[in-house]
């Protein structure tokens, strides 16, 4: 009888208070088809799910998106990677980390280095007590001006002109956006300095100024 004793490290950063919990995770954890790592704060957990084809399917909160990630992944990719990093495909962060203790460990820690140049003055510690800095403001704006660059595209952005002839301007602030149409002068100001304060926007089929 041969047993499995694979085993591999893996960790997620929690959107809530920033910390990553990391946890061993064996062949025998799953055995149940389902696993659960949960953050500490008590507020956030991913899963993987045993699949019947035997890939294991993981969900995994976004620091960014109102909603998780789901990623698919063989059992070799999950059990066998020295290091494999899952980011948001949107703004880029990464969201987990899956492979050998030591790998996820320092990819943990060059993770929270990026985050923390991009917060500049602030602390990891601020990082993770403050809900408002899941993710630092520059990167935050940097989603929304996306978003509203993608409704402009789709025609979703509305204002007192006829539909097709609004002239849009976005002007990028600190911790705000806004969208001026220079032909009738509505307006419309989106918050970008939480993602809490951006969540209605970032999941927004269209935009009507006024």
């Amino acid at each position: 009888m041969i047993i499995d004793q694979k085993k591999t490290t893996l960790a997620y950063r929690c959107p809530v208070c920033g910390s990553v919990p990391t946890s061993m995770v064996g062949a025998f954890s799953l055995s149940g088809d389902l696993f659960k790592l949960k953050c500490g704060c008590k507020e956030s957990h991913m899963t993987v799910e045993k699949l019947n084809d035997g890939k294991l399917r993981l969900t995994v909160p976004c620091v960014a998106c109102p909603t998780p990630h789901v990623y698919t992944l063989t059992r070799d990719v999950f059990f066998n990677s020295d290091i494999f990093m899952i980011p948001c495909s949107l703004c880029g962060v990464d969201l987990c980390f899956i492979g050998k203790e030591q790998n996820v460990s320092e990819a943990v820690k060059q993770s929270n280095e990026e985050i923390l140049r991009a917060l500049g003055d602030s602390s990891l510690e601020s990082l993770k007590n403050d809900k408002k800095n899941e993710l630092s403001d520059p990167q935050i704006v940097e989603i929304v001006t996306y978003v509203v660059h993608e409704l402009n595209d789709e025609g979703k952005i509305y204002c007192g002109c006829n539909e097709g002839e609004g002239d849009y301007e976005c002007n990028i602030y600190s911790d705000f956006v806004t969208v001026k149409c220079k032909k009738c002068h509505k307006s419309a100001t989106i918050p970008a300095d939480s993602t809490i304060a951006a969540h209605d926007f970032l999941n927004a089929d269209k935009l009507t100024l006024s």
